[in-house]
């Protein structure tokens, strides 16, 4: 595709604090090289208000009004995961290219099925593993390569979410579907997901893990209704591992009223660290870095102005602007035939690797990669 603008039709855009609504549309809103063509919703009603908000020509609640759309070449999916398989294979059926959010799938099994399928009708395909777009991790693994730090040694991360059921043990019903494991979307694909790949993005592959997935919160009252719904995802995830480059790693995600969230890489030379600005979710939060060599002290690095890529001045931190970053990597990818943006490819790799965590979780050993 060399087209000087890409139609984008969004799915699950609407209003109430979407992803879509909130990170896709304003991100897509910014690039001068996108225009949002369509969108869609699961009523007329919100499309059309998120179409009036945005200034979007074509809203629809036929999903397959969308994908079929000749304005639309490339179908953003960014709703539950249990719906991707299903809206990702309409997308490609109709010769779209397709961008959708992580996890990709409820399984590996369904992640590499849906790989295939798009591989095979020779379709781009881009996943929203939107940290690989953060300036602060290409800056950092740009360092590593560098040796800043030496060979590394260690590396910590202290994750801790202000926002999950197992605090108050409620959650509304918009994200109830959360507390199944079937569904696929919890803390260990999406935290632990998210953050996973970030590390295998600046430090390189896991060779090995251990694992400890637990659910504190067994019983979780649903708000709107009182209901009490059993939780089967984990909502606490402890991991430790080994890198292709020898570090050790280790990190507890759980959930705490106060946020926090920095990632330490300890080498023989020195050390880096990467500090949460919002300490939200490591996916989209912006990040401050941190330096120190031979005893020095630990002061802030400024991340060099072309790490920014050519996004508007105007965008401000927010969920937005990681999601801005990975749609220009998208943008080059199409105008260019590279392979920058992560794909279904970097998806699948992902999840084998939670597959393994699992394992080593379920089994209590270690598991080699």
């Amino acid at each position: 595709m060399h087209k000087t603008i890409i139609g984008v039709g969004v799915i699950g855009a609407s209003m109430d604090g979407t992803w879509g609504g909130t990170a896709h549309l304003p991100a897509l809103q910014s690039l001068p090289g996108y225009r949002i063509a369509a969108v869609s919703t699961t009523r007329q009603a919100s499309a059309d208000e998120t179409a009036q908000k945005f200034d979007v020509p074509h809203a629809f609640a036929d999903l397959h009004q969308l994908v079929t759309h000749p304005d639309v070449d490339l179908v953003t999916i960014t709703v539950k995961v249990p719906e991707h398989d299903r809206l990702v294979r309409a997308a490609v059926g109709a010769g779209k290219h397709v961008y959708c959010e992580f996890p990709l799938a409820r399984s590996t099994a369904e992640a590499r099925d849906l790989l295939q399928t798009a591989e095979t009708r020779g379709i781009r395909h881009f996943v929203g593993l939107q940290a690989r777009a953060n300036p602060a991790m290409a800056y950092v693994k740009d360092l590593i390569l560098q040796g800043y730090v030496g060979k590394v040694l260690a590396v910590h991360c202290d994750y801790a979410l202000p926002v999950y059921p197992v605090r108050s043990k409620q959650i509304t019903a918009s994200r109830q579907y959360l507390l199944d494991n079937a569904n696929g979307a919890n803390q260990l694909t999406i935290t632990a997901g998210h953050l996973l790949d970030g590390i295998q993005y600046m430090l390189g592959d896991f060779t090995e893990v251990s694992a400890m997935l637990e659910t504190q919160a067994r019983l979780v009252q649903v708000v709107e209704t009182g209901e009490h719904v059993q939780a089967t995802s984990p909502d606490h995830v402890v991991i430790n591992g080994i890198l292709e480059n020898g570090a050790i790693l280790n990190t507890h995600i759980r959930n705490t009223y106060n946020g926090s969230l920095s990632l330490s890489i300890h080498g023989t030379e020195g050390d880096l660290i990467l500090q949460s600005v919002e300490n939200n979710m490591f996916q989209m939060d912006s990040f401050i870095v941190k330096g120190t060599q031979q005893s020095s002290a630990v002061l802030p690095l400024t991340i060099p102005a072309h790490y920014h890529l050519l996004l508007p001045t105007r965008m401000s931190a927010g969920p937005a602007l990681q999601v801005a970053g990975l749609y220009e990597q998208i943008y080059k990818d199409l105008q260019n035939d590279t392979s920058v943006a992560p794909s279904f490819h970097t998806a699948v790799k992902v999840h084998q690797l939670l597959d393994h965590v699992r394992s080593s979780s379920d089994t209590g050993r270690r598991v080699k990669l």
